[in-house]
């Protein structure tokens, strides 16, 4: 679900468990749980889905190539390429470089006037130079990832179709070989584009839909997600007296989700310091070849993806469907309890006063199904997009659509 979605979500949550406290009650210092609490939490937990094993794996293995690339290229041209914030920052100030000598040219200042930095100590030429070179590298991480954009139109993880991410591992490790031999050439601006590109088409290539947006080849993104859902993490267990069995049923999910998603982020930042590590090591012993270690990575990746592209496309359908008959299954169960719940309190005395709790019960599973009847038209595009399927699958593929219709 949308990162919106799971704003709501907590809100909501926030608003449920407000009005939850005056009816739960404690049993031998455990918080009971009301049924608005439940499904309220039952709606944060839906709102993040974790990826399979696999694809953490390979994320993994995608950001380690990337902190090798960055070692090497900053060991052989003192330049990080990932690191874009830093080129567009060093473009302005060489903009400030470049002004302060083109005015002392016409008289109309004195260098040695200003504070003594890079800016005066650096000649107009070298500002050029440096300007240039941030520029190169700024200019060429945009284009790779336009390039990911035209090959892959889906900013989340999708097989099949028009998302040719085999081509896309090929042409990174085929950008790395090629700044490998720019390097060797000592033509190091060329190195630093072809290298800024690959890494700009890696990360657009990488994204993930985790509730938050995970970056393989810079980790400033993935390091403040960690922060901040360490802090979330921290304020919960702080209002509860660091003690996790008063917590709600909703904090329970919250913390979940967030523990979840800590282990992933945390996952990729390390793997990123290893890859550092290990392109420092390679480095050592075989200088600019480091490029080489990556390249054949991503490639492996790409060759393995191209080759089994039908068989992950068939196991990724079969996830796709038991995920689906399990929710099917959780909103039948729903819609069952609140009619036999409805059924036993009609005409009661207390009818009214679970009236607030019934429509909370309805919106979520007409919240569930909602989603869920996204989910199955988003599966039945990808299979007609596939190369082979079945008549008999398709007619069963349109039923269930049509079947989760609200």
């Amino acid at each position: 679900m949308s990162s919106v979605r799971r704003v709501q979500d907590v809100e909501n949550a926030e608003a449920a468990d407000a009005s939850a406290r005056s009816v739960r009650s404690c049993d031998g210092g455990e918080v009971v749980a009301t049924q608005s609490q439940e499904a309220v939490a039952e709606k944060v937990r839906a709102s993040f889905s974790a990826p399979a094993q696999w694809m953490i794996l390979a994320g993994m293995v995608l950001a380690a190539c990337a902190g090798m690339v960055n070692v090497a290229m900053l060991l052989e041209c003192d330049a990080v390429v990932s690191h874009v914030t830093g080129h567009a920052t060093a473009i302005g100030l060489r903009m400030e470089g470049i002004r302060i000598h083109h005015f002392a040219g016409y008289n109309w200042t004195e260098v040695g006037g200003h504070t003594h930095s890079t800016l005066t100590g650096d000649g107009l030429n070298g500002h050029i130079s440096a300007m240039q070179e941030a520029g190169d590298v700024l200019v060429f991480f945009i284009f790779g990832a336009f390039l990911c954009g035209l090959i892959i139109p889906k900013n989340a993880l999708f097989f099949g179709g028009k998302a040719f991410y085999g081509i896309a591992l090929l042409g990174n490790s085929a950008m790395l070989l090629a700044a490998v031999l720019a390097a060797v050439g000592r033509h190091e601006l060329v190195a630093e584009a072809l290298t800024a590109c690959a890494s700009g088409l890696q990360n657009a290539m990488c994204t993930m839909h985790l509730g938050a947006v995970v970056r393989t080849t810079h980790v400033t993104g993935t390091s403040t997600d960690i922060g901040s859902t360490l802090g979330r993490i921290t304020m919960i267990m702080l209002r509860r007296g660091c003690r996790r069995r008063k917590l709600t049923h909703v904090e329970q999910a919250e913390v979940e989700v967030d523990l979840t998603k800590l282990k992933i982020l945390s996952a990729i930042l390390l793997s990123f310091i290893l890859g550092c590590f290990f392109g420092a090591l390679f480095y050592s012993h075989i200088g600019i070849y480091t490029l080489c270690v990556s390249a054949g990575l991503t490639g492996v990746m790409g060759v393995l993806y191209t080759c089994f592209r039908d068989t992950l496309k068939r196991q990724l359908k079969k996830a796709m469907v038991k995920k689906l008959e399990e929710e099917m299954d959780e909103v039948m169960d729903m819609m069952h309890h609140a009619k036999a719940a409805a059924a036993g309190r009609a005409g009661g005395p207390d009818a009214s006063s679970s009236i607030d709790g019934e429509d909370e019960e309805v919106e979520h599973v007409l919240t569930v199904l909602h989603a869920l009847q996204e989910q199955v038209h988003d599966f039945v595009d990808t299979a007609s997009q596939g190369s082979r399927y079945s008549p008999h699958a398709a007619e069963q593929q349109r039923t269930l659509a049509r079947s989760t219709t609200v």
